[in-house]
């Protein structure tokens, strides 16, 4: 599992880092995006849009780095331990881009127009992760009445 988190991670924040990168160096006639509907003219787009796609590229990247390394020191983990590791993941990973996200969007100018949009789901989903992680019993070190 944590070998699919690490690609996921890895692809996006190269995809977040290269439109960011074009976005603040490429010239104002060019275009960034995915083709159609959603491609954009870069001198059209805020910087502010370049910054938080570059840094959040490179955040994305190195969490995978993160990831990859701990997985290689410690390769024989026990399933408590993994389970843990990946609830701790999931909360730092959202905390750091929910803020960054609400920081952005506050600092575009425009006041709230999307932060919430990814935060509300996805803390649904965070719930939901801890939720499941304390009622499977093994959120606690002692050990489990046998009988």
């Amino acid at each position: 599992m944590t070998r699919i988190t690490e690609g996921v991670l890895g692809v996006l924040g190269a995809v977040a880092a290269v439109m960011g990168s074009v976005v603040l160096f490429a010239g104002e006639g060019q275009s960034v995006g995915f083709g159609g509907d959603l491609t954009w003219r870069v001198g059209d787009i805020n910087a502010a849009w370049g910054y938080g796609l570059l840094i959040g590229g490179a955040v994305l990247i190195a969490g995978a780095a993160l990831l990859f390394l701990w997985e290689r020191r410690h390769p024989d983990e026990d399933a408590h331990e993994s389970e843990r590791a990946g609830l701790i993941t999931h909360i730092v990973v959202f905390a750091l881009v929910n803020g960054f996200l609400w920081f952005q969007d506050i600092a575009a100018g425009g006041g709230l127009e999307y932060a919430y949009w990814v935060t509300i789901p996805w803390g649904a989903g965070l719930i939901a992760h801890i939720v499941a992680y304390i009622s499977s019993g093994r959120h606690t070190s002692l050990p489990r009445p046998t009988g």
